[in-house]
């Protein structure tokens, strides 16, 4: 019996260490072989705020060759605020989560955000979202038919590091 309880306990420390030691890191981020997380961070020019701070978060699927995941993103609208360290001041801030798809569209990368409404805050960005892959640490908002806002300014999202 007690034979029989060594054994045990002996192939399920192989297993737990041999399920640890299956670790790889892509893009500086470490987990599980094949997982793949980015985060991107920027303020983009906003309409009736001095900008929206965007965090979004990307979690590739290893399954289908990185070409989708889900995502979590936050919005946070900012105001230029002197007395604040950073010169602005949060004043809201919208969390939603979806699905992504990465795909070639005339040769351009095009990252594709959709909300699914019953995981994101009454708010948030509601229509689908898209972005021009500019690099492998950009990220540049367009609309749905891939061009570049009209309003001046920067669009873009970087890697964080």
């Amino acid at each position: 019996m007690k034979k029989t309880v060594y054994v045990a306990a002996a192939a399920l420390a192989v297993l737990t260490l041999s399920a640890c030691g299956n670790k790889t890191c892509n893009n500086g981020k470490c987990g599980r072989q094949g997982d793949r997380k980015e985060l991107y961070t920027g303020v983009l020019p906003a309409a009736d705020t001095d900008g929206i701070r965007y965090t979004l978060s990307l979690d590739y699927d290893d399954d289908h060759n990185f070409t989708d995941g889900d995502y979590d993103l936050i919005e946070t609208y900012i105001a230029s605020d002197s007395t604040s360290f950073t010169g602005y001041r949060d004043l809201k801030s919208f969390k939603s989560e979806g699905d992504f798809t990465v795909s070639d569209n005339a040769g351009k990368k095009v990252l594709r955000l959709v909300q699914d409404v019953r995981d994101s805050q009454p708010g948030s960005t509601s229509t689908p979202i898209y972005f021009l892959v500019d690099s492998d640490s950009t990220l540049v908002m367009v609309n749905a038919d891939l061009e570049l806002p009209t309003r001046p300014g920067d669009y873009t999202l970087r890697l964080a590091k």
